[in-house]
């Protein structure tokens, strides 16, 4: 008995322990927990609302990010309209850096960082050319999870979260505003899909309820027509395709396969399908200029057969003596 109690004790003694130290922390506070509570930023006097123009120079060329008006667009790409939220993210890891963990001060290993030429360089400027912030982002750390960063003016470098080339350099995937489409679903109240194989029309009725008209009359799996009014809702493309003197070149000027919704509010949404290279399906939208690519899968999500749609028959009834 008196060992339990003992355990007991014992057991109860090791808990309140615990408690003092997570809570109390009578050893006082770690050196890296002092280093983060007294770090500066890397770039004090940086205000990512001043920055109109952002330069990106990389080993695989030069990318010039300019904010027309609230709008954010590649200049180096014939004014396309920039990815907001790469710009967004971009301008927000520029205000977190801090020199909280330094990891050299000799200019002769900025190679082996990568946080000279070899790396990416970011310059971001203000209305008036002027610099507001100019740095080299190096390769990712040993344990993946962070990469080394330099101001241009100075010689340290420091370790900073996340892998910040793919941030700051977006190499093949480009700059560019990837969107397709992007429109609130529940304003559908017409869905057409035309393929060489059938030609389907789903309606919303008077009661909300998606009816299917052809290729025959019948109800409506209502999940699977929600999965592809989401896909098609918020579509983003794979792949940006190269230029051609022509849509017959992609397979657009006569397309193998459309897909459309009709809003309430009078406007459609529709999507030309062309021919398949290297895997992806050239692809045009209505209200652009642009020819997209698409991975054949992704256009398989969208292109659903009338089978699929259907709304699923009941078991017939089972006859009971």
């Amino acid at each position: 008995m008196k060992t339990k109690q003992l355990l007991i004790l014992g057991g109860v003694f090791v808990f309140l322990l615990l408690v003092v130290i997570i809570f109390e922390n009578p050893f006082g506070k770690s050196e890296y927990e002092k280093k983060v509570e007294t770090a500066m930023p890397l770039f004090p006097d940086f205000d990512k609302e001043e920055v109109t123009k952002i330069e990106i120079i990389a080993t695989d060329g030069t990318a010039t990010l300019v904010k027309q008006d609230s709008n954010w667009v590649v200049t180096s790409m014939d004014n396309y309209p920039a990815d907001s939220e790469g710009v967004a993210e971009l301008l927000t890891k520029m205000g977190e850096f801090k020199n909280t963990q330094r990891v050299s001060s000799n200019p002769e290993k900025q190679a082996e960082f990568e946080v000279d030429s070899t790396g990416v360089e970011a310059k971001l400027m203000d209305a008036n050319d002027k610099l507001l912030a100019h740095l080299f982002i190096g390769k990712i750390t040993p344990g993946f999870f962070s990469s080394y960063v330099r101001a241009a003016d100075s010689n340290d470098v420091y370790v900073a979260q996340g892998n910040l080339q793919s941030v700051f350099n977006k190499g093949t995937r480009t700059w560019k505003d990837r969107t397709i489409f992007d429109f609130n679903k529940g304003n559908v109240t017409e869905l057409n899909i035309s393929s060489p194989e059938e030609t389907v029309e789903l309606r919303l009725d008077a009661n909300g309820t998606w009816q299917m008209l052809k290729p025959e009359a019948s109800a409506v799996n209502a999940t699977e027509v929600d999965t592809l009014l989401t896909t098609f809702s918020e579509l983003d493309t794979d792949d940006f395709a190269e230029a051609k003197d022509n849509l017959a070149e992609y397979g657009l000027d006569t397309p193998q396969s459309v897909i459309s919704a009709v809003l309430n509010d009078g406007t459609t949404a529709t999507l030309y399908i062309g021919k398949e290279e290297e895997g992806k399906l050239y692809v045009k939208s209505n209200d652009k200029e642009t020819v997209f690519r698409l991975f054949k899968s992704n256009v398989d999500r969208l292109l659903k057969k009338s089978e699929t749609l259907k709304a699923e028959n009941p078991p017939p009834a089972v006859e009971t003596e």
